[in-house]
């Protein structure tokens, strides 16, 4: 037998998705989601007690699953240290993505909140996502020995910025966006592995200043 209080509580976490990912955190009220998750306002404020504290809820339910597979993928590496590389390492981080766990509302939710002030959205992520971060920079570290640990997160949050672009826009411009609803898996397996040797590229190259950082 369904439990009352879970299933209300869920309804309200999926109509917050679906209005969040549409319209953006900023455009969403809390009394459009409790319409349509078909509940009363009270319940909005009993279970999640703020706008901000839903939209934490429902990103902490979307995520975990992601930062559990990427960290499972990670400890398996780490067990066999003979399989360590850059490649396997960004392999692991890229993995949930792949294999469809990032899918639904979630990239139009992240393309929406990286919209919103940096103030209200920037504790959620790191939050979310700093943990999963710092163990793959401690996982990188002792391959890319030139790499400062700042430059090596700089390159890490260029990596996520590729990644959620490639969520948003399934291929360049000028070609056929691959058929059926979002990326099909064959084509998000594609995408993602030029994305991964792009990505690896950019982490294997030297950590000197360039010439921009020497003339400033």
């Amino acid at each position: 037998m369904d439990n009352p209080t879970e299933t209300t509580r869920q309804r309200i976490m999926a109509a917050a998705e679906m209005l969040f990912a549409e319209r953006g955190f900023a455009a969403t009220s809390l009394r459009a989601i409790a319409t349509a998750a078909g509940v009363n306002l009270a319940a909005t404020h009993y279970y999640f007690g703020s706008k901000q504290g839903l939209l934490a809820a429902t990103l902490h339910a979307r995520v975990t699953p992601i930062n559990e597979g990427r960290l499972r993928a990670l400890d398996e590496l780490e067990a066999n240290p003979a399989t360590m590389s850059v490649d396997t390492v960004m392999g692991a981080f890229f993995l949930p993505v792949v294999s469809g766990e990032l899918k639904g509302a979630l990239p139009r939710i992240m393309a929406r909140i990286h919209a919103e002030p940096e103030d209200l959205i920037r504790p959620l992520l790191e939050q979310e996502f700093l943990p999963v971060s710092e163990r793959f920079v401690a996982a990188l570290r002792p391959l890319l020995p030139h790499l400062e640990a700042d430059d090596l997160r700089w390159r890490l949050h260029f990596a996520v910025g590729g990644m959620f672009h490639l969520l948003t826009f399934a291929c360049p411009l000028g070609m056929a966006v691959p058929p059926g609803e979002g990326m099909a898996s064959e084509a998000t397996a594609t995408a993602f592995h030029r994305l991964q040797q792009f990505v690896v590229a950019g982490l294997q190259q030297g950590g000197k200043p360039s010439a921009l950082e020497q003339q400033s």
